[in-house]
């Protein structure tokens, strides 16, 4: 949403998709979005001739800080959306056996595989607990989102003037004031005008479902946890 609806209106801004194979690769398929050595694709973003350039390192938060470290002059956004939204998401895009296979890199404790790439003790314990209870896909997935967003904190990212955090329902219900609070952030003046119709308002849905009562404790602690973060 960032990329695609506030930032492309400006054409002093150039986006990166997830696969752009100036950052990931080489890619044993398409769907490859880890990228390669950081200063490597720094190199590449910095001759590119852009005043801003935009990209989602989509599995790389558990290096926040190195890839911030490797971009030089850089600003960062940590999108937040509400966990029981992102778990229907997952479900319905991905289906239903999508959240176990998200977990179970953690929980066998894969080095190799991204989803468990920065996991803290506390994590994987935490994890591999409730994991032993029986979870709903929508837990599961909710469970997920929970130790993608911890890495925020087991990284004190909130001490780091570069990143900060937007969540999705400010961007769909304010964006006059998230597009200008983003122009001050990233130094260059987006175009108001033709970004703001093109954002829907969308009103925070009712929690309609219920979920694991310790997967639901977690998540809604770390959810409020963000609240006294550094945000757009």
């Amino acid at each position: 949403m960032l990329q695609q609806t506030f930032l492309d209106r400006s054409w002093r801004v150039l986006i990166l998709e997830e696969h752009d194979r100036r950052l990931v690769g080489p890619a044993p398929g398409p769907e490859e979005t880890t990228w390669q050595e950081y200063s490597t694709v720094m190199g590449r973003i910095r001759r590119l001739p852009f005043e801003v350039v935009a990209a989602k390192p989509l599995v790389e938060s558990a290096s926040a800080t190195a890839l911030m470290d490797a971009a030089g002059a850089v600003k960062a956004v940590w999108m937040l959306r509400h966990y029981p939204e992102v778990a229907r998401s997952n479900v319905s895009r991905f289906g239903m056996d999508n959240p176990y296979r998200d977990l179970q890199p953690i929980r066998s404790r894969d080095a190799l595989d991204w989803r468990y790439r920065g996991m803290t003790e506390e994590t994987w314990e935490t994890v591999t607990a409730v994991l032993n209870r029986r979870l709903t896909p929508f837990d599961a997935a909710a469970l997920f989102w929970w130790t993608r967003n911890q890495l925020y904190f087991d990284q004190r990212l909130w001490e780091d003037d570069r990143i900060r955090i937007l969540r999705y329902d400010r961007a769909c219900n304010k964006p006059d004031e998230v597009i200008r609070s983003l122009s001050d952030h990233i130094g260059l003046a987006l175009p108001l005008g033709s970004i703001v119709y093109r954002v829907r308002a969308q009103p925070f849905p009712p929690e309609t479902r219920e979920l694991d009562p310790d997967v639901e404790r977690l998540c809604r602690k770390l959810w409020n946890s963000f609240e006294s973060c550094p945000k757009l």
